[in-house]
């Protein structure tokens, strides 16, 4: 009979039956060398704790931020951008109605103001006192507080 032939392995190819993984013999450690590294995963793990904390932390403080800010922003009164009018003349301005105790503003004005929006009035005195130095003006429109931001930022 005829001998088969040998196959040959082409280039770059391995025989994998060749290539057996040897176990690899863990080398033993003194006792303080298993001591630092004990010692170091501690460290490793109390490091690990700590940066939890720390983001638990954080994200706590955040969201009081985050409520406080909108308790603000509920509980504050906030600025409308008015246009009046007195004698076919129209102006435009911030206002805003004020806290307990404080005035309210026009933005653009030196003037005391005494509003009576529910009946589209706004009434402007020279002197907060004095009933006579104030002026009657018609309120045409009210905005809201964006459009009092745009405007008080484009002025």
């Amino acid at each position: 009979m005829a001998q088969k032939p040998k196959k040959q392995a082409l280039l770059g190819q391995v025989d994998a039956r060749s290539k057996k993984k040897q176990p690899r013999q863990k080398k033993r450690l003194s006792p303080q060398q298993q001591k630092a590294l004990q010692q170091q995963q501690l460290q490793q793990q109390a490091q690990l704790a700590a940066a939890q904390q720390a983001q638990a932390k954080s994200g706590k403080t955040r969201w009081i931020v985050a409520a406080v800010i909108l308790l603000l922003v509920i509980l504050f009164p906030k600025p409308k951008l008015i246009t009046y009018e007195k004698i076919g003349l129209v102006a435009q301005s911030v206002y805003w109605p004020g806290l307990p105790g404080v005035d309210p503003v026009l933005f653009d004005s030196n003037l005391h103001i005494r509003p009576a929006l529910e009946r589209n009035t706004l009434y402007l005195c020279q002197d907060e006192r004095d009933p006579d130095s104030c002026q009657k003006y018609q309120i045409i429109k009210q905005q809201g507080f964006i459009s009092a931001l745009m405007a008080l930022i484009l002025d």
